[in-house]
């Protein structure tokens, strides 16, 4: 099983890896995705277990079922999209490979030791691509608009893949006390800063809203007066919050740069959501928004910007709903967690970081993306079924 552990690190280490694409018998793939198939294939010969694994369905009841529902919403919008190869492609790449990473780590991953292992995989990942980030904006190497997006297609698709990586870092180093990860997250805050990803910033601020004010409620105790006044102080960081979220709204909007962006999301998401109505139940099969959308309002238009219109018009109603599901069922495990420990507050951040961004962009339609999802996911059903 060591040899499985140290699979899924290198795994996660790997997500960026995405990027260097191929065909194998004109089908096209991905490098980090072959590695997911590697690990599958060794999981199946050296650790997969019938009675154990069959028991799973019936432990994660509720998750299972939300799984379906999105895999039926997006297998009915696959079998009606017009574009097939492309949306099968998608399936492959953000649904079935993800979800094959998540058996494989719900059965090896049991300990909080291999659990804190992911989390150090992450980040040492995110530190390698800051590096390079830097590397490429000492030479100047920045996008037509001079933001920063490296090897990346866009600025956006950097600051997403580091953002929740950030959460991480500057967590372990307020828990562990520990000079490598305040190190590690200021470098890689200091590359989303040359981004310039507006949605990642406000998925941050709610992360940190949510973070802070679940951590001083559980530490409360500790803070003597404070503990008389722990829900106030919740109250009062939340709505603080908000005044900044919307100050940083107005801003933006009142740029010009703010107005562009916005008024070009809301006609994508305006169109988005007359796709949704003409076709609620089959949806449009997932990749296929940009041919519904010539001409490209001032960019390319892939995906609606916007994580749950995304959901609608490429899974159809029934995977919205699944959707919904799961992450109402992965709130309720995080805060069931929180009565014993601290341990889910990280992926609860993450989560609200990913739901957050996700109001302005598409924060799960991407293949490293995608992974790091249903990573999340899968250690909080680890923390459900080995609690502490």
């Amino acid at each position: 099983m060591r040899i499985l552990e140290r699979g899924i690190y290198f795994v996660v280490f790997c997500l960026p890896l995405y990027l260097i694409r191929f065909n194998i018998f004109n089908i096209p793939t991905t490098l980090l995705e072959l590695l997911i198939y590697a690990l599958f294939i060794l999981w199946l010969v050296k650790g997969f277990k019938f009675k154990e694994f069959k028991a799973l369905p019936l432990a994660y009841c509720s998750l299972f079922s939300a799984i379906f529902l999105i895999l039926i919403g997006a297998g009915i919008a696959v079998f009606y999209s017009w574009n097939i190869r492309t949306s099968l492609g998608i399936l492959k790449g953000w649904f079935v490979d993800p979800l094959l990473f998540l058996v494989v780590v719900v059965s090896v991953i049991k300990k909080p030791k291999q659990f804190k292992g992911i989390f150090y995989s992450l980040i040492l990942s995110g530190f390698v691509i800051s590096i390079v980030s830097l590397i490429y904006l000492v030479c100047g190497k920045l996008d037509a608009s001079s933001r920063l997006q490296i090897f990346y297609t866009s600025p956006n698709y950097l600051a997403m893949y580091l953002m929740p990586i950030f959460i991480l870092s500057f967590y372990l180093f307020l828990e562990e006390k520990r000079a490598i990860f305040l190190f590690a997250a200021l470098l890689i805050f200091l590359v989303i800063v040359f981004t310039e990803s507006f949605g990642a910033f406000l998925g941050l601020i709610f992360a940190l809203i949510f973070g802070l004010g679940v951590y001083l409620y559980k530490k409360k105790p500790a803070y003597g007066r404070l503990a008389l006044a722990g829900k106030k102080l919740f109250l009062i960081i939340f709505c603080f919050g908000i005044v900044i979220v919307s100050l940083l709204i107005y801003w933006k909007i009142n740029s010009m740069q703010g107005k562009l962006s916005l008024d070009s999301r809301l006609e994508i998401w305006q169109r988005a959501w007359n796709v949704f109505k003409a076709y609620p139940f089959t949806g449009i099969g997932p990749g296929t928004f940009g041919d519904y959308f010539p001409p490209y309002p001032r960019w390319g238009v892939p995906q609606p910007h916007n994580l749950y219109l995304a959901f609608l018009i490429q899974t159809g109603i029934f995977g919205f709903i699944g959707f919904i599901w799961l992450a109402v069922w992965f709130f309720r495990r995080g805060f069931e967690d929180l009565k014993k420990n601290l341990l889910s507050l990280p992926l609860l951040m993450v989560m609200v970081y990913f739901l957050g961004h996700g109001l302005v962009d598409t924060t799960y339609w991407k293949n490293d993306l995608s992974i790091f999802f249903w990573l999340i996911i899968g250690l909080m059903a680890i923390l459900k079924k080995n609690p502490g």
